[in-house]
């Protein structure tokens, strides 16, 4: 064996890999796969250990830890899956998979089980990195005082209860069980701030970096901040929103707000709050065992009833929260009434994966591929049973169904408009405007009706939404026969408006210009972001794209929404709502010679117009 054992990641998700990687520097010399699409392509005989999660594109792991075993019976190979499922971990043991662990893994948990392959392993060996690849990460900074004028600065890499874990650079400014004060967190464009915390454990995570949980006592304060003007990230001041506002000044303000909703408010922390105490004590019992089928089996029943039992409570909080926010809506009580929910919420909300993914909005809204594949994966994830327990909550709301619904309405549409050029014999021409990933693509690239040719074109205005596109359509492997897909960066109100105006000089030589001959045209996730002008220019737009017969699918979030006011005051995701009758009457002034037929989701809570030319 060589020094450096040699280590094959394949995981589709980069950060996974990343986190897996980087736990490991030092250790061993990690290569990362996105996919093994056919068999054959990896020499196993390369490698000294394989991390291999389940879900993955084209083949999943059990079909490739089949391929290894027939290859190699001494490979050890450590399974990984985010999906809980018990029937799985016991296929995957079956088939000879040395280790079973459920994802989120900490990089002390990846070591540990590191060492125990190779236990004799120097820790302060240095081994090379052959492949990681580093994900687009926003502001997230950090800032406290230690003392009376010591600063220190790091990165925010993820929120626990009452707590958020820092990246520091070493030489590490901070030991355990330091006080800190005036703590800052920038998070995407919110500043969340708290008198005074305590610093935690620290482990390693690079040869340069360590990451440190620092608890944070009290409530927290939340500032939307201007995105345009957030100063340096690190090593610099951060915005202080909360300079002239002591703690007796705000609870002042707060009195304004109406005592139902803040009761409201101060329920739904309590629900959560009982959530993490029953969680914490069966974590607690069952933390000292080893990593067996038995114990996974445990966690995933206890997730599930306990997001049972409570299930009915939270969301009787959540609707009274929801009566009580009416109060406040379209006055000028609504900023204060953010500041309130988030102060509370925030701190038993945030280490929701899910959750903090729309808080911190990467690459903004809409249109964020990683909150969207989040809703249409695992609910379970999390880094602790309270985590994926209030993650299972968010995501099986009537706003997360709508979106799953989507998806399968939007895939069925395409399957019939495919269908239909079949039997006429020609190729079909799809049209996907402010696409994102397009999984209703990807999900019938992966399942094929086998009925004629079909070209996609997949415009965004996103060019990280569209890198992450390419890299998971090439996931996907070789496309299957008479499928083609093409990929443009661009704005549909871009287009829009040049194609009022006339395009003549103003689209550049190699800019992108649709034809005007698409079988279908779909815009979905967009327009709860648009006026009602500018609804009525772009869907008249998308209409004069369409070839005779053709249709367009466009969508809106409707005003039946069960948690919009949870949307717009704890996660800071505002959009526009329309009734159905109203977003009708929109879309029949747009094109009035459209046939348009009207879909809801089962709950009403999406609206889709499907109009044909």
């Amino acid at each position: 064996m060589p020094q450096e054992p040699r280590v094959l990641i394949v995981d589709d998700d980069p950060l996974v890999g990343r986190l897996i990687g980087r736990s490991l520097v030092g250790f061993a010399a990690v290569r990362t796969e996105f996919a093994v699409t056919e068999p054959d392509v990896i020499d196993w005989e390369g490698f000294d250990l394989v991390i291999l999660d389940y879900n993955l594109p084209v083949r999943n792991g059990l079909e490739i830890l089949e391929e290894i075993r027939g290859v190699r019976s001494d490979l050890p190979v450590i399974f990984l899956t985010g999906f809980g499922e018990p029937g799985l971990a016991e296929k995957a043991l079956q088939l000879g998979s040395n280790l079973f662990l459920t994802k989120p893994v900490g990089p002390k948990r990846i070591r540990n089980v590191f060492q125990q392959f190779f236990p004799d392993m120097d820790e302060n060996a240095t081994a090379p990195i052959l492949l990681e690849e580093d994900a687009p990460t926003a502001d997230r900074g950090f800032k406290a005082k230690i003392g009376e004028k010591k600063e220190i600065f790091g990165t925010v890499s993820r929120f626990g209860y009452r707590s958020a874990f820092v990246e520091f650079t070493l030489p590490c400014a901070v030991s355990e069980g330091d006080e800190v004060a005036d703590i800052r967190f920038r998070f995407g464009d919110q500043m969340i701030s708290s008198g005074e915390g305590r610093v935690g454990g620290a482990v390693l995570t690079s040869p340069t970096s360590v990451e440190t949980e620092i608890g944070i006592r009290g409530s927290w304060h939340a500032d939307v901040l201007d995105r345009g003007d957030q100063g340096e990230l690190r090593g610099g001041d951060m915005p202080d929103h909360t300079k002239g506002n002591t703690s007796v000044e705000l609870k002042e303000e707060w009195s304004f707000l109406s005592a139902d909703y803040r009761l409201a408010v101060h329920d739904l922390g309590e629900v959560l709050n009982a959530v993490f105490n029953e969680a914490s004590a069966f974590e607690t019992s069952v933390e000292k065992e080893d990593n067996s089928v038995e114990k996974l089996r445990r966690d995933t029943n206890f997730v599930e009833n306990t997001a049972r039992l409570y299930g009915e409570i939270f969301w009787s909080a959540v609707e009274r929260f929801e009566k009580a926010a009416l109060q406040v809506t379209d006055t000028d009580m609504q900023v204060l009434a953010k500041e309130f929910a988030r102060r509370i919420l925030y701190p038993y909300t945030l280490s929701s994966p899910f959750l903090s993914r729309v808080v911190e909005r990467p690459i903004g809204v809409p249109g964020d591929y990683g909150m969207l594949g989040q809703i249409l994966g695992n609910p379970q994830e999390g880094f602790t049973i309270y985590d994926r327990i209030v993650n299972s909550w968010i995501l099986s709301c009537g706003a997360a169904s709508a979106y799953r619904y989507r998806v399968s309405l939007l895939h069925r549409e395409i399957v019939d408009t495919v269908r239909e050029c079949a039997n006429e014999q020609r190729t079909t021409k799809i049209l996907s405007m402010a696409s994102g990933v397009a999984y209703e693509i990807q999900r019938f690239i992966q399942n094929p009706p086998g009925m004629g040719e079909v070209e996609f074109t997949m415009v965004d205005f996103s060019a990280l939404t569209l890198d992450e596109a390419k890299r998971q359509y090439a996931n996907l492997g070789r496309y299957p026969a008479g499928i083609s897909v093409r990929m443009e960066h661009s704005s549909v109100i871009e287009l829009a408006n040049q194609s009022r105006q006339g395009t003549g000089a103003s689209i550049p030589d190699d800019g992108f210009v649709p034809e005007n001959d698409y079988d279908l045209v779909y815009c979905a996730g967009l327009f709860d972001y648009l006026s009602d002008r500018l609804i009525k220019s772009v869907v008249a737009y998308l209409f004069s794209l369409l070839r005779p017969g053709g249709k367009v699918v466009i969508s809106n979030f409707s005003t039946k929404n069960p948690i919009r006011s949870w949307m717009t005051y704890v996660m800071d995701w505002k959009l526009i709502y329309r009734s159905e009758k109203g977003f009708t009457e929109l879309i029949r002034n747009a094109v009035p010679e459209g046939k348009i037929q009207i879909e809801t989701d089962e709950d009403g809570v999406e609206v889709y117009a499907v109009v044909r030319k």
